[in-house]
């Protein structure tokens, strides 16, 4: 590949470098010549070169849309031409050529034909400036037409491959010849290095084929989607999809600063810093004009302290949600033809590691679906939820962490490791935590999950776009049935709500009796302990905005047994623990599948919660409802009263 800019330089047979990321416009052009407000002047660029966005082996967004390309014009420039052309740069045949179309900051950007995928087929991309001092063409080579995936969030998106249980599974597949369809691309950033357009073998081939290759520093989440979607997509008839990826994530960042401020000041009580859009600005704007197939988001911990709030009010996260799927697919969606306007956006719940010592996890996994509990919806269309509430590392709840300082260099001591944790430094031993339990190193199980709810979503498959979800409840004596969907579990050839086996209480440890079960299904006997989001000394939000400073006492949600129904929907909830009472009903709120176990070194099961799809084995979307004349009401927009 000739003259392209890369991340402040640009190859030296076209001349003095040049930063292309600063003064970026919304289109992903350059503006002010390069050069940020306040830096050194410009250095004058005699050549035409592609942006930082864009590199050999990459992947442009398939037909029926338009794939673009940007890049900045040289001195003397008077216009730029943009030419596809099959197989290397050598060959002749044109497939499209089109004008570039110029901006009044030196930029250009050029929209191709839309072309088709047809598998594995390589192109050439060649850009030609007339009029400029250097007349060296930019050219993209090895490109592929495909599905390009946007991915962006904070730490748990970031957390590189090498922290991941499954990598090593990975990288023998992929050096055996398997994912040769997957290129990936990522900025920088506070957990993972530079990567330009790869091909998997290229980033594993890196730093000898270690951890520290570029594969082991590639975001995990966003490759084992990819990975993962390949494989569901190799089920449909037809040539292999190529899927392209980039990833922008950055450890430790809040959803405001992922917005525009004028987005925002939509939501009322927002989180307000002088950080804010500052992501949106170098690490979105960039790849604006990047055509693309659509969005997987992962983030919300460290927004754990700030206000959950209800789309519904345009308040709080909730509503910044919203806000930034619509923001990002209007972004990407400006030029007509290229992003659809409702691409498909996907969106990660946090694990139970994941609150940052804030309280109410549960409202926060409510709110990132917009405040219905549920996707798609009418605040959130298009979008599909993979819960990871099911899914945090296996040792993360254990007696071994934080006990047993054992780590990837440890050597047992003699009699080996105490307290029976031989499993929990094995697993550390082979895939060291970074910075413990708050990134579960399951990231492959999220990969599979996002993409096997994207499939519906995405690709129109007649598949589950979600895991079981509540439509309604009837109390009567000692018992609340429950009705989940019909719809929403008729995907597919239809399927049954399973009860996974959990743990039923009684075991007694050290004179500790240990008498929680661990259905996840709890009852409130206490009316005036309800609460959505609390905070120290009260609660911050009672399902309507309003705040008291009264102290909600936790211990009124009393953990209930639950059956399967006679209806292959319904699931009933025995009350004979809360002695008949219950003002509310929640599943899946608080902690892990087995946190209400007694202390053990064992693992705790991945995806092992109770109420699961029977065929999709998708988990229950997570819910609280009061529970009203004998009837489940949920929380406005969330409704629940079938």
């Amino acid at each position: 590949m000739l003259c392209m800019a890369v991340f402040g330089l640009v190859a030296s047979v076209c001349g003095a470098p040049t930063d292309v990321y600063a003064g970026l416009d919304v289109d992903g052009t350059l503006a002010h010549g390069g050069v940020a407000v306040g830096g050194p002047p410009p250095v004058p660029q005699t050549w035409v070169s592609f942006n930082v966005s864009y590199g050999d082996d990459m992947i442009l967004q398939q037909a029926p849309a338009k794939a673009c390309v940007t890049g900045s014009m040289g001195v003397g420039g008077t216009a730029v031409s943009v030419q596809l052309t099959p197989g290397t740069s050598t060959t002749t045949q044109i497939l499209s050529k089109v004008q570039a179309t110029l901006t009044d900051n030196g930029g250009w950007k050029a929209c191709l034909a839309p072309t088709a995928a047809r598998g594995m087929t390589l192109y050439t991309v060649t850009a030609t400036c007339t009029g400029c001092t250097n007349s060296t063409p930019a050219v993209l080579e090895r490109v592929m037409f495909g599905d390009v995936w946007y991915c962006s969030g904070q730490s748990n998106m970031a957390l590189p491959l090498a922290h991941t249980m499954s990598r090593n599974i990975s990288r023998d597949a992929i050096l055996a010849g398997k994912y040769s369809n997957i290129r990936i691309h990522g900025m920088s950033g506070n957990m993972n290095p530079t990567q330009p357009w790869s091909t998997l073998k290229a980033a594993i081939a890196t730093n000898n084929d270690s951890d520290m290759s570029l594969f082991g520093g590639f975001s995990s989440t966003c490759y084992y989607f990819a990975e993962s979607l390949s494989d569901e997509l190799a089920k449909l008839p037809g040539d292999v999809t190529p899927i392209g990826v980039i990833h922008t994530a950055w450890g430790g960042s809040e959803i405001e600063q992922w917005l525009t401020n004028e987005s925002v000041a939509k939501c009322t009580q927002a989180n307000i810093g002088p950080s804010n859009a500052e992501y949106a600005e170098t690490r979105v704007l960039p790849y604006v004009a990047t055509t693309i197939k659509g969005f997987v988001w992962y983030q919300g911990e460290n927004d754990m302290h700030n206000f959950f709030g209800n789309s519904q009010m345009h308040s709080g996260y909730a509503c910044l949600m919203q806000t930034l799927v619509a923001e990002w697919r209007s972004l990407w969606s400006a030029t007509p033809g290229t992003t659809d306007p409702l691409a498909p956006f996907g969106l990660v719940t946090l694990a139970p590691s994941g609150t940052e010592g804030g309280a109410s996890i549960g409202d926060m996994r409510w709110a990132q679906t917009a405040s219905y509990g549920v996707t798609p919806n009418s605040a959130l269309p298009n979008v599909f939820v993979a819960q990871a509430y099911d899914l945090g590392d296996p040792f993360s709840n254990d007696t071994c962490y934080g006990k047993v300082h054992c780590h990837d260099n440890s050597i047992p001591p003699a009699g080996g490791w105490p307290d029976g944790c031989a499993g929990y430094c094995d697993s550390v031993k082979t895939t060291n935590w970074y910075m413990g339990p708050i990134h579960p190193r399951t990231k492959k199980n999220v990969g599979a999950r996002l993409a096997q709810v994207a499939m519906p979503i995405a690709y129109g498959t007649q598949t589950w776009s979600t895991g079981p979800t509540i439509a309604g409840c009837t109390m009567s004596g000692s018992s609340i049935t429950l009705r989940f969907n019909k719809t929403l579990l008729g995907a597919g050839s239809g399927e049954a709500i399973a009860i996974q086996p959990y743990y039923k209480g009684g075991v007694v440890v050290g004179n500790k009796a240990y008498s929680v079960v661990g259905s996840k299904m709890e009852v409130l006997v206490n009316a005036s302990d309800f609460c959505m989001q609390e905070e120290s000394g009260g609660c911050r939000d009672d399902g309507t905005g309003m705040n008291y400073s009264r102290t909600i006492n936790e211990s009124a949600w009393i953990a209930v047994d639950v059956t399967a129904g006679s209806s292959p929907n319904e699931v009933v909830v025995d009350l004979t623990r809360s002695g008949g009472v219950a003002y509310a009903i929640r599943y899946a709120w608080t902690g892990d599948c087995c946190s209400s176990h007694p202390p053990t070194s064992d693992p705790c099961p991945i995806a092992s919660c109770p109420i699961m799809g029977g065929s999709s084995k998708l988990p229950a979307n997570p819910f609280i409802a009061h529970i009203a004349d004998n009837r489940c009401r949920c929380v406005a927009p969330q409704v629940c009263s079938a």
